[in-house]
């Protein structure tokens, strides 16, 4: 297991367990207990965990929201993530470009608003987003997929051989989403592994447009994605605050209110 699947799996042990000693996680993931104390102290660095002595406690305050499963996120602000697909697909998608769509839910929903161009290729990372744009290839469009580890929470394959297919292609457009943002921390997600293999999207691509609707706004996960100054366009629902509509559009992205 490589350290930053050890530290997520860590974590997630705790979150499920809400205490451990040294010993317990040593035993359970079948390394020294100096290992599993450098990943306690990068977890502690991170407000997730509370050392003690000869053992650990989650910190389970709130602060930091959970992850959704994949069914969850399909099923929340459909109509808006619909809207905001929609205006994506229109805005910033022509004929003959390469486009990168990540499995974020609002994202995988622009398959259904391709279907008047031309010659795309679409290259993705998730397995929703797959199977809505399979359909597509019918149309003569070219369908890549990257392969890797598949996380069943997310849905998504991550980890190195996932990356590194990234480096590999260029794109004109990544079409990005994210679980939380907030103007502190930028664009955020729980798993470090999917956050990686975000990072290495967005060095693939000329362009980032991220969707986001508005309900993720001062949500904070785990790990960051990206910052205001990462991406070109910021596309949301009408439902933002005029204080955040505010900070966004200083923040020099470029903000389109569906």
């Amino acid at each position: 297991m490589l350290p930053l699947q050890r530290k997520q799996a860590v974590l997630n042990y705790l979150a499920q367990r809400g205490a451990a000693t040294m010993k317990e996680l040593s035993d359970h993931f079948g390394v020294s207990e100096m290992t599993i104390r450098r990943d306690l102290t990068l977890l502690e660095q991170e407000l997730r965990v509370t050392r003690s002595h000869g053992g650990v406690v989650y910190n389970d305050t709130g602060a930091v929201a959970d992850e959704p499963d994949l069914a969850t996120k399909l099923a929340n602000n459909g109509d808006v993530k619909d809207k905001l697909a929609a205006y994506a697909a229109e805005h910033f998608v022509r004929s003959s470009s390469v486009n990168i769509l990540e499995n974020g839910t609002t994202v995988s929903r622009m398959a259904d608003y391709l279907g008047a161009y031309d010659n795309l290729t679409l290259v993705t990372n998730g397995i929703d987003t797959l199977g809505r744009i399979r359909p597509l290839s019918a149309k003569k469009h070219t369908i890549i997929s990257c392969g890797g580890m598949l996380r069943e929470v997310s849905g998504t394959f991550v980890g190195p051989v996932a990356e590194e297919f990234f480096k590999r292609y260029h794109a004109d457009t990544l079409f990005l989403s994210a679980l939380g943002y907030s103007h502190e921390e930028g664009f955020t997600d729980p798993n470090l592994m999917d956050t990686q293999v975000k990072k290495a999207m967005m060095r693939s691509a000329e362009k980032v447009v991220i969707l986001l609707d508005s309900s993720k706004i001062g949500k904070r996960f785990f790990s960051t994605v990206a910052h205001l100054g990462d991406i070109h366009a910021f596309v949301t629902d009408e439902r933002i605050t005029d204080a955040d509509r505010h900070t966004i559009e200083e923040g020099g992205a470029e903000l389109h209110i569906v």
